[in-house]
């Protein structure tokens, strides 16, 4: 395919594709959580987007280390394990019922011990893994779409988050199906009681979350950022760029990812919105913005 920086992304066009996917992500994503210690905020259950796709990165099995991902191009799931060994399993063609078959096989016969939850979470389709024999359709060049604007974005959430000194990273999450950039300030927040055991501990710091979402059936691709705690004085606070709003339903600012697409400008389109959401960090949220600075090295002149 011609790999376009910001490609259209038109839900409709790439659903079925769509849903296949997420749903090979969990099976990943639930696995390198099932193997991994514990982290603040369950960043120990974060995907990552490389150069042909989706990775959980080096998880410890024992005395060994395995990694899991999605290649986009050659359109498989791959195991591999530290001791040599791998397994591949082809995605086209197949349903979610077989790729979840064949993808506990694998882990059984590369002797990989992992109790894994059966059932997709943050999705209303629910149905368990093995019962999925209505999401069977994996289309390499709507996976690389999307694939493709990952990679741009990721390339302006790092930039972004360089000059933060503090705690933060760029994470795919499995569940929501979105790309995240997080700073976290190294202060506690209280945790709420009312929004169930994950996001009970996916918000007990505080922290500025800005990512982007592919959009759904209901609503189409944006990016999104929010702070935590929320300052009551979100919705009145000025946001770049100017196609960017506060949306009281969902208690966040979002900015069209077409608005972005079709902008002179795209990646200096997208930073605006990160650095906007930043600076109300410090003007709402009472962040000391100097003390997160960090003074970039510079280049050695020293051969």
């Amino acid at each position: 395919m011609t790999n376009t920086a910001w490609p259209e992304l038109n839900y409709a066009d790439w659903a079925p594709t769509k849903k296949t996917l997420q749903m090979v992500l969990q099976m990943l994503g639930k696995a390198r959580l099932a193997l991994t210690p514990p982290q603040p905020e369950w960043l120990n259950a974060a995907l990552y987007v490389d150069a042909r796709g989706f990775v959980t990165g080096a998880i410890p099995a024992g005395e060994r280390l395995i990694s899991m991902g999605v290649d986009v191009f050659d359109g498989v799931l791959w195991v591999s394990v530290s001791d040599g060994r791998s397994e591949l399993i082809t995605l086209d063609g197949r349903c979610v019922a077989e790729i979840w078959q064949l993808f506990t096989a694998a882990l059984a016969k590369l002797e990989a011990e992992v109790d894994i939850w059966p059932k997709p979470q943050e999705l209303a389709d629910t149905t368990p893994f093995a019962e999925n024999t209505h999401d069977c359709t994996f289309v390499a060049e709507d996976a690389q779409r999307f694939h493709a604007a990952l990679s741009t974005v990721q390339g302006v959430f790092e930039e972004f988050r360089s000059g933060f000194f503090g705690r933060s990273g760029v994470q795919f999450w499995w569940g929501a199906f979105d790309l995240a950039v997080l700073l976290f300030n190294g202060e506690h927040a209280a945790a709420p009681d009312d929004r169930g055991y994950i996001m009970r501990y996916d918000l007990d710091a505080q922290h500025l979350n800005a990512g982007f979402w592919p959009g759904d059936e209901n609503a189409p691709a944006a990016f999104y950022a929010y702070l935590h705690p929320q300052p009551p004085e979100c919705a009145l606070a000025p946001i770049d760029p100017r196609a960017a709003a506060w949306v009281e339903q969902m208690g966040e600012w979002m900015l069209p990812y077409e608005a972005v697409r079709a902008s002179e400008d795209p990646r200096e389109c997208l930073m605006k919105f990160l650095r906007s959401a930043y600076s109300i960090a410090g003007s709402l949220g009472g962040w000391d913005l100097g003390r997160y600075e960090y003074a970039v090295p510079q280049p050695s002149k020293r051969a």
